[in-house]
């Protein structure tokens, strides 16, 4: 009896065993977690490193295939946020600690039909979708909304500073005239050819500088006239309206308020900053 016993129990345990390994081993070298999302972990485990919550900001080396196609390497600072499905990437993220690296295997279709924009669906019917992740950094929520505050008081202050700022460059720049698309422009020469037309493609030779005198940016410089379509959206709305109201040959120089120029930033120009160009007006370019 107690052999018959002992040998139930052996076969118990083995049974759990295969069907725990089984688990474990529908993708060779994944473990599997409780919510159904498959893992490996490279090398180290950085388990007493700060470990991603709900709010914070995460520093990634990421990218997703399936099969042998690459579909997004990225390198982008992501929220982290509540699950938008169980076993989704976010769910994955709050396995890691800075430090990790990572793989996680994820439902493709579900992925695409919850995260991607609406349209893209996931090409590889039922293959699994590889989340290659390295967590190199954390911003906790705390943090991370103390400095989105500080940044938006930033702004805030550099708004009344442009005010300020071409208040002044009008002062010391007399002949300014205000067009109707809110740009201030100075005719330096005029010229006596054909006026531009919506969506011609055009020919200018300009000089940026910021109110101060700083020069940012000149194609005379670069020896290389500008090309670009009035009206298609190719350049900051101020450049569109100055250029559309020119003729060939005319010569300006503009002031183009933040709004009408690169508002918040980008491409080197800090928040809020009216810039100066002096645009020429080269040439028509004829289909």
């Amino acid at each position: 009896m107690k052999r018959n016993v002992r040998t139930l129990a052996l076969l118990g345990l083995a049974l759990i065993t295969v069907l725990a390994f089984g688990a474990c081993s529908k993708y060779k070298g994944f473990k599997k977690d409780k919510s159904g999302i498959y893992y490996q972990f490279h090398g180290d485990i950085h388990d007493t490193a700060a470990q991603p919550h709900t709010g914070d900001l995460v520093g990634l080396l990421m990218s997703l295939r399936a099969g042998d196609s690459l579909l997004f390497p990225m390198m982008p600072n992501e929220m982290v946020m509540d699950s938008l499905y169980q076993g989704d990437m976010f769910e994955a993220l709050r396995m890691m600690h800075v430090g990790d690296s990572a793989t996680f295997i994820l439902d493709g279709k579900q992925f695409f039909e919850k995260m991607m924009n609406p349209g893209q669906e996931y090409e590889f019917g039922e293959d699994p979708l590889y989340l290659d992740v390295k967590l190199y950094g954390l911003m906790k929520k705390v943090d991370f909304e103390r400095a989105k505050a500080e940044y938006e008081a930033q702004l805030d202050e550099r708004k009344v500073k442009e005010v300020e700022e071409i208040d002044a460059y009008l002062q010391s720049h007399k002949g300014m005239v205000q067009s109707k698309s809110g740009v201030y422009v100075k005719t330096v020469k005029k010229g006596n050819g054909d006026k531009v037309e919506p969506m011609q493609t055009v020919k200018v030779h300009y000089t940026g500088r910021f109110t101060d005198g700083t020069k940012f940016d000149s194609s005379v410089d670069r020896g290389e006239p500008f090309v670009f379509m009035v009206g298609a959206g190719q350049v900051i709305p101020g450049w569109d309206a100055t250029v559309a109201d020119m003729r060939v040959g005319d010569k300006v120089t503009v002031l183009i308020p933040s709004s009408l120029a690169y508002g918040e930033g980008t491409r080197g120009i800090p928040p809020y900053t009216p810039l100066e160009f002096d645009i020429e007006l080269l040439e028509i370019v004829k289909e």
